[in-house]
């Protein structure tokens, strides 16, 4: 064989060596993407977009991590690789790892060990200084305000896919790297969710859910709703956890729907303020009695009536109503069907079919329908702001939604009134913040255990709207199965809400009725 020949084969034999070489080079340092590829998506490792609050404190963001990968066919020891990782990860089994390695053993694919490594575990499976060992660039989904957002926000899967609330609402448009601006005030957020909590375990409740509302363009500006979960590690959280009372939780409120009671009877021309009625006899209808909870008088006008939350008077104001006209109305504010809005999990009012004179009557006070808070808030907030109703908005809005009129703004004043009563003199007296004129309307409602109400499991509500001369927000709260002296909207809910309104008031710019003159003084 001659010289060149010779050497043009000793040339290629080198050149097949180093493309071996450079080969294992890039498996051992860079990884086989095409093996990997059946189990590792790449997507994962694109940034998720950030979620604000609407003054652009972070809500929901990503941070760069590293994920865990074996290459079986460059391990030479898988006992010995099974028992570094094992004391690296005290909570992996080193048998499963060995398992796992020798149901490999022949594949060319990676096997996944560990999603999101913290930086020490990194430092510590590059100390093993191990051959096969391989790591991936990978990310996390973190939420900084841990549990207080975890219901307005939501939360995703290990592959950063939303599941819940606005991560999932809005799921797409973050994945395509489109930031998102909450209706949230993450400061009201967290005086909300401290109340509520502080609360519940002051008057042993089973649950607790509020929500602050924009009245006059239907932005959320918080939610909460305990118990709850800390989002940054939701696969922890149990069922009671995950569920949203708020927007999916359905109830019967009890008294403050009276609220739109009084609101059809205003608005018909049915009744006025003064009218009188006579509430000294229990009413019978069949096998049931309806009685007032604590009575006050014999005779009772409009005002006082609602003030004092007297059942029997709500039932012969209804009266005047009918039933044809009571459906009609609650249609009309959105009680009867689902809300359109842009959040994932909305619950589904339940009421009769059959719309008789005693679901006229139950119905008067707030039994006989059920609703979730989220409806309740959004119908209260148009009886109060002159009439409009708006749909519920959970992203910063750029412009004044139009809304739709369904009342008249004369009605909406005479509620005004008879809601800044109750709180005045009546039984939501435990809510007044003086300097920010409340008005509300306080709701006990009793709970149906095993086809009856029981009087002793209740569901206490208030709802409040400041300040009522012009009302810019409202607040309910609500809270399940309280165990307390007393269980009522009054004694349990109103002091709360009354809480939340004297911290809020002066961060969303509301200042109160003295330092208003003040300034108004000043300026003229």
């Amino acid at each position: 064989m001659n010289k060149s020949r010779l050497a043009l084969i000793y040339i290629l034999i080198l050149a097949a060596f180093l493309l071996i070489i450079i080969r294992m080079f890039f498996v051992v340092l860079l990884g086989d993407k095409v093996k990997v590829s059946n189990i590792y998506d790449v997507h994962k490792a694109e940034k998720r977009a950030n979620i604000f609050d609407r003054n652009d404190t972070l809500l929901s963001t990503d941070l760069k991590t590293k994920s865990l990968y074996i290459s079986s066919v460059l391990i030479k020891d898988p006992g010995l690789v099974a028992q570094g990782i094992a004391g690296v990860f005290p909570d992996l089994s080193q048998h499963e790892i060995l398992k796992k390695i020798s149901e490999h053993k022949l594949s060319k694919q990676w096997i996944l060990i560990r999603r999101n490594l913290t930086p020490l575990q990194v430092d510590a499976v590059q100390d093993l200084k191990m051959a096969g060992l391989i790591f991936e660039d990978d990310r996390i989904r973190v939420y900084p305000q841990k549990s207080i957002v975890s219901h307005y926000v939501g939360y995703v899967d290990r592959d950063r896919k939303g599941l819940a609330g606005m991560e999932m609402q809005y799921n797409h448009e973050l994945a395509r790297g489109e930031d998102l601006q909450l209706a949230m005030d993450v400061r009201v957020q967290d005086i909300l969710h401290d109340e509520l909590l502080s609360a519940m375990q002051e008057y042993h409740a089973k649950a607790a859910s509020g929500l602050v509302v924009n009245v006059n363009n239907g932005e959320v500006i918080a939610l909460s709703s305990l118990p709850d979960f800390d989002a940054n590690s939701s696969n922890k959280a149990s069922a009671d956890e995950y569920f949203n009372r708020v927007t999916n939780g359905v109830y019967e409120l009890g008294s403050v729907m009276k609220l739109f009671t009084n609101t059809i009877a205003f608005e018909e021309n049915l009744v006025k303020a003064s009218d009188v009625f006579n509430v000294s006899e229990p009413i019978k209808y069949g096998r049931f009695t309806i009685t007032d909870y604590h009575p006050i008088k014999n005779d009772m006008s409009v005002e006082e009536i609602f003030a004092y939350s007297s059942n029997i008077g709500t039932i012969k104001i209804a009266n005047k109503i009918g039933a044809e006209k009571q459906k009609e109305f609650l249609a009309k504010i959105g009680l009867l069907k689902k809300l359109r809005a842009e959040f994932p999990g909305l619950g589904k009012p339940i009421y009769p079919r059959n719309w008789s004179e005693i679901s006229l009557y139950t119905i008067s006070y707030g039994h006989g329908i059920a609703i979730t808070p989220l409806h309740f808030a959004m119908a209260a907030s148009a009886v109060v702001n002159g009439g409009v109703l708006h749909k519920p908005s959970f992203v910063k809005l750029d412009k004044q939604p139009h809304g739709e009129r369904v009342i008249k703004a004369s009605t909406s004043e005479k509620m005004r009134e008879m809601l800044r009563r109750v709180v005045e003199y009546g039984t939501g007296k435990n809510a007044n913040v003086e300097g920010y004129n409340v008005g509300g309307k306080t709701g006990t409602a009793e709970r149906a255990e095993s086809g009856s109400y029981s009087t002793k499991l209740t569901t206490a509500s208030f709802v409040a709207t400041f300040p009522i001369n012009k009302p810019q927000y409202l607040i309910y709260i609500v809270f399940d199965r309280p165990n307390y002296i007393f269980n009522t909207g009054g004694v349990v809910a109103a002091p709360v809400a009354g809480k939340v309104i004297k911290n809020i008031a002066p961060l969303l710019g509301v200042q109160p009725e003295s330092l208003s003159k003040i300034s108004t003084n000043l300026a003229i």
